[in-house]
């Protein structure tokens, strides 16, 4: 139903190579129709995502990048942009697709310029005395682990959609595909994710990916996942959340 949801939105408006990328990412389906929604609508539609690190925030913006480019979509994160590098890029490339990740890392300053544009489409900048000014039909799609250091004004542009933790066997399935991928077998793919899931305080796909590189070459694979597994136990940070990214 999801799928066939998907493909008939994106047949009235074709959204080239999206619908496939978003089969790499593992549940929200209901944020995927969202996020189709948006990109086919007339009038920009502003999507903030929120949840915990590790659930695939950063990978919906990824799509986007992916899939029309850099000439159409801008992707920054929110600690390492500039007020003049944004406003400079916006002007110089005026994308129809600007991806914030990490936006409650960009300063208050940049968010009221950020605030300016989505509510009136505009754009300004004034330089030794001389000011400039362009009109953009520009959509914002952003991830954040939280909304406290987000002003209300420019959460209100947002259609703020929250992401849970995964369950296990989603988690499973993340962490047995992405083994595979590395070269392991699946008997040790499946015994590291359940291992992780299992054993660790926090478990972590992250670990599992790590697990499985230094395990790989080990000629009995059993005792090597075990090792490492009670490595982690003993010497890891006990305060890491449960994650799915890489």
């Amino acid at each position: 139903m999801i799928r066939q949801m998907l493909s008939s939105l994106l047949t009235r408006n074709p959204v080239h190579g999206f619908r496939s990328m978003l089969d790499d990412i593992i549940g929200y389906e209901g944020i995927k129709r969202t996020f189709v929604r948006s990109l086919t609508s007339e009038e920009p539609i502003h999507i903030l995502l929120v949840g915990p690190p590790g659930q695939a925030k950063t990978l919906f913006l990824k799509c986007i990048l992916n899939t029309f480019g850099e000439k159409k979509a801008f992707f920054t994160v929110g600690g390492s942009a500039s007020k003049s590098g944004l406003i400079d890029v916006l002007f110089d490339m005026q994308p129809k697709y600007l991806l914030v990740d990490e936006i409650e890392h960009l300063k208050p300053e940049y968010q009221t310029t950020l605030l300016s544009l989505m509510e009136t489409g505009i754009i300004t900048q004034t330089m030794h005395k001389r000011i400039r000014q362009a009109h953009l039909k520009i959509w914002v799609f952003a991830t954040s682990n939280s909304t406290k250091k987000l002003s209300e004004p420019l959460l209100s542009r947002f259609r703020v959609m929250y992401l849970n933790e995964y369950e296990f066997s989603q988690f499973y399935e993340i962490a047995v595909k992405k083994l595979l991928a590395e070269g392991l077998h699946k008997k040790a793919a499946h015994e590291i994710a359940i291992s992780v899931w299992e054993q660790l305080p926090n478990p972590n796909i992250r670990n599992c990916m790590q697990i499985g590189r230094l395990v790989k070459n080990e000629p009995d694979l059993e005792m090597a996942i075990a090792d490492e597994i009670g490595n982690f136990k003993e010497y890891g940070i006990s305060h890491l959340t449960r994650s799915t990214d890489l």
